[in-house]
């Protein structure tokens, strides 16, 4: 599939994914690194990172940069910073064509691309924004360069590299290295070559990658002292892999059936690649032929593996393998299609894709129709005529082309719905965004919105508001922060409970009866008959 016309025609579901999730407001650990950002700029301080006012050393500061450089050119605005962070991701995306492009040429390039742009963890996760999101566009960036390097050793594509995983180490710390090391290091051990291992230059990217972390390893050492570098370096890695840390999941299947849904609507593609792509290796393997491409599959399987036995594990963990995964499903994709033969397994890809296009977007109705019932109607002209396309599509052969535009169709109905009508409903019920926006109408100048809760971190009532307070955990911590007069604070039904036993003298300027922890949903809450049961109270109280 080499027509370029196609993937232009098909940028327009494309814009309208990423203009749909544009106002969708950020929350939890979102929130929370978009308020680092602004409290970077607040204190003009952009090596000591802070959030709440305290010292914070969970993440590097590359991507609290990208927020902070934003808020100061557009104020506080959200859309501006996921549109910056979206500018750093066409670097993975360009990264993805041209690493796909070296080893297996334009045409395989362009799809493995458009997978990773049109899937569902891409357009999430550059919504609802992580560090992986920066790493899985650094870390693609760095192969891509030294895999360009090995080939034509030109000194531009080592320095590059080199930046590459210095990049990657400021978006998250040292699992920056692993992919890298595993793809490029991995693939020199397997065709042997001892002169590239044994080579000065390394000692080079070391430095290079030496002086690029100099500000987080300053950050953590001013704040810390040698305990935020050996964080840096071993506690936030390490031990989230053994469970030190932080962690106790014992799933080594989790990222298997998670990238069922984040490699969306491409996954039968992925599967179809591997297996195929573990068929030719073997087969390499026993003609003793040596002229082959390891660089994906390692940097896949040894990574994928670590996060399999890690004690932690989150679906975001997987975006920095993802590109990879796509440049070897589209290599496949594309000879299968160019073969004249194989067209049983074309025709049985072809109909699981069918099914997938046609019954995922009926299935999801029950969100707009029944949880979150839809009456705009510019919402279901628009997913009539995305649903009108699909069905179009459904009945043309069987062809690559027709497929892609089918599911790109797809998910973009899918992700349109949700955009659309289901966070901004569920996030109707997460009133911590509520409350930020009462304290920026009425609270005077100089008081400050603090949180008093033992629970869920609610980052976006600092984020959303114009002073924010600091994070009360215990109950010593409320005493200890008294007396405030003029400080407005939100807690819960118990925390609200401690501040009357504690005889404080307060206004309660608004009691939200239906409060709903985004990433706590049940079918209870999602049933519009039983949803009043799931609701808790949450309080805004001005201390006088």
């Amino acid at each position: 599939m080499n027509n370029r016309r196609l993937y232009l025609a098909l940028v327009i579901p494309i814009l309208l994914i990423i203009g749909s999730a544009l106002p969708v407001p950020l929350v939890v650990n979102a929130a929370k690194y978009a308020e680092v950002g602004r409290e970077m700029l607040m204190n003009n301080d952009w090596i000591n990172l802070t959030i709440g006012g305290e010292a914070y050393d969970q993440k590097p500061p590359m991507l609290f940069w990208i927020a902070a450089v934003t808020f100061k050119l557009f104020g506080l605005s959200i859309p501006a910073y996921k549109l910056a962070v979206l500018l750093f991701s066409f670097i993975g995306i360009y990264s993805t064509y041209r690493l796909g492009k070296l080893f297996y040429g334009k045409e395989t390039g362009l799809l493995a691309a458009f997978f990773w742009i049109s899937s569902l963890g891409f357009q999430h996760f550059n919504n609802d924004i992580h560090t992986d999101t920066l790493l899985a566009d650094f870390v693609v960036f760095s192969v891509w360069q030294f895999s360009a390097y090995l080939k034509n050793h030109k000194w531009q594509h080592f320095l590059l590299g080199a930046v590459g995983v210095g990049l990657s180490m400021l978006a998250k710390g040292p699992v920056g290295v692993v992919i890298p090391a595993a793809a490029i290091g991995g693939s020199m051990l397997v065709h042997r070559q001892w002169k590239e291992i044994f080579n000065y230059r390394w000692l080079i990217a070391l430095v290079i990658v030496g002086i690029m972390i100099l500000p987080a390893i300053a950050g953590l050492l001013n704040q810390f002292g040698l305990e935020g570098i050996k964080f840096y370096f071993w506690t936030n890695n390490v031990g989230r892999v053994t469970g030190s840390y932080q962690g106790s999941s014992t799933d080594y299947t989790f990222y298997l059936h998670t990238s069922l849904y984040v490699l969306l609507p491409w996954t039968i593609f992925m599967v179809y690649g591997f297996i195929q792509e573990v068929k030719s290796l073997i087969g390499l393997r026993k003609s003793k032929n040596t002229d082959f491409e390891v660089v994906n599959i390692l940097a896949v399987v040894v990574f994928v593996g670590i996060l399999s036995v890690a004690k932690q594990q989150n679906p975001h963990y997987l975006l920095s393998a993802v590109p990879f995964i796509y440049i070897i499903s589209a290599k496949w994709t594309v000879r299968l299609f160019a073969s004249e033969k194989k067209s049983k397994t074309r025709n049985t890809i072809a109909i699981i894709n069918k099914v997938i296009a046609v019954v995922g977007p009926l299935a999801l109705l029950i969100m707009p129709i029944v949880v979150f019932p839809e009456t705009r109607w510019w919402f279901w002209a628009i997913y009539l005529f995305l649903y009108t396309g699909v069905v179009m599509m459904v009945f043309k052969k069987n062809d690559l082309p027709k497929q892609v535009v089918m599911l790109t169709f797809t998910v973009t109905m899918m992700l349109f719905m949700v955009n659309v009508n289901m966070l901004p409903n569920m996030l109707k019920y997460h009133t911590s965004k509520d409350a930020a926006e009462l304290f920026n109408a009425k609270a005077s100048e100089g008081s400050t919105l603090s949180i008093y809760t033992s629970g869920a971190r609610l980052w976006n009532l600092f984020l959303y508001s114009k002073s924010p307070g600091t994070y009360l955990i215990e109950k010593e911590d409320l005493e200890d922060f008294l007396p405030r007069t003029g400080a407005w604070i939100y807690t819960t039904e118990s925390g609200y409970e401690d501040m009357l036993e504690m005889g404080l003298n307060m206004t309660v300027v608004k009691k939200f009866t239906e409060h709903k922890q985004l990433t706590s949903q049940s079918g209870r809450f999602l049933n519009p008959k039983t949803r009043a049961s799931r609701f808790l109270t949450m309080y805004l109280v001005e201390l006088n």
